[in-house]
């Protein structure tokens, strides 16, 4: 992903991903966010310590851990279970975001 150019973007997973993440970018010279936007999938307590603040996306996961359990046990009942549900979040935006690159 690095060998041609950089990415200008890249969405993280959890927390200790995008402070590896960061690291990496900072060992190479590429500064979030002048030269890539950083943007975390969980709002986590650490990212409260960080300046810039960290870009994330907040949701409650106390349904999805209900639904998983519940999909559990109605697959070890033999009950086919595919239902969809769908969670809110909300995207917090950050100071690792920066403006796009300029052609």
């Amino acid at each position: 992903m690095f060998t041609t150019t950089p990415p200008t973007a890249l969405i993280l997973d959890e927390a200790p991903l995008f402070f590896a993440a960061q690291q990496f970018l900072q060992s190479l010279g590429l500064r979030v966010p002048q030269d890539v936007s950083l943007i975390c999938t969980d709002g986590d307590p650490h990212c409260s310590w960080c300046t810039p603040s960290i870009a994330h996306i907040q949701w409650d996961n106390r349904p999805v851990v209900r639904r998983v359990v519940n999909w559990a046990a109605n697959i070890s009942r033999g009950k086919n279970d595919i239902r969809q549900s769908f969670t809110p979040a909300v995207f917090v935006q950050g100071g690792t975001i920066g403006p796009a690159p300029k052609e």
